[in-house]
């Protein structure tokens, strides 16, 4: 039988967080142009080789991390220290089969953007990471199926007049299925390739924190 084992969730939380700091935008931002020189379409068509549609039409990244010489319940722990720097902690759920199993998500505000007529749209990256962790190991999952859009009133029109205020509307979310590895013939092809650059940038950067020893 699932369980959730709140108790357990607190303590985590509550652990000093000595290995992580949370990954900023400026960080992202710094490791993609390090890595990609701001050619966010040429990027975005190599990295969709590492990162292929899954069956909703987004991505799910996976891969192992070793902790040698380490139970699952410290790799459990030593996971959820080095994550919850970087990542907002949600659940510990176990059962028989998976006894440490974790999910979280983190939120990056505005990974890209781009300046319309009346608005500025702001992408914005809210990935669900899960982690298993077993002996030895660790197995992290990352999942994007969409970005957050955030409107603000600030485009080209609103600031020529000084009407725009910079306010957030209403978020939407675009599936990335509809624009993968970016929208190349719709809405805003080089922010959306760049948007999912700075994704895999997070996974990358998420990986050294997680693999700090």
């Amino acid at each position: 039988m699932r369980r959730t084992i709140t108790v357990l969730c607190a303590l985590l939380l509550l652990m000093p967080m000595v290995w992580a700091e949370p990954v900023s935008l400026e960080e992202i931002n710094a490791y993609a142009k390090l890595q990609y020189k701001s050619q966010w379409k040429n990027a975005a068509l190599s990295i969709r080789s590492v990162l292929p549609q899954d069956e909703q039409g987004g991505y799910t990244y996976s891969t192992t991390i070793a902790f040698p010489n380490r139970k699952a319940a410290e790799v459990c722990r030593l996971m959820a220290e080095r994550l919850s720097a970087a990542v907002e902690l949600d659940t510990i759920e176990a059962d028989d089969t998976t006894p440490y199993l974790f999910r979280a998500r983190t939120y990056v505000y505005s990974a890209a953007s781009q300046v319309g007529g009346f608005y500025r749209f702001h992408l914005c990256l809210h990935p669900l990471i899960t982690v298993q962790a077993l002996d030895d190991e660790a197995r992290l999952t990352v999942s994007l199926q969409y970005y957050e859009i955030v409107k603000t009133d600030k485009g080209i029109v609103s600031s020529i007049f000084n009407r725009g205020e910079g306010r957030p509307l209403p978020a939407e979310q675009w599936l990335l299925s509809d624009r993968f590895p970016y929208n190349e013939r719709g809405k805003m092809p080089l922010a959306t390739a760049e948007a999912f650059t700075k994704s895999y940038a997070l996974i990358q950067l998420l990986i050294r924190r997680i693999s700090a020893q």
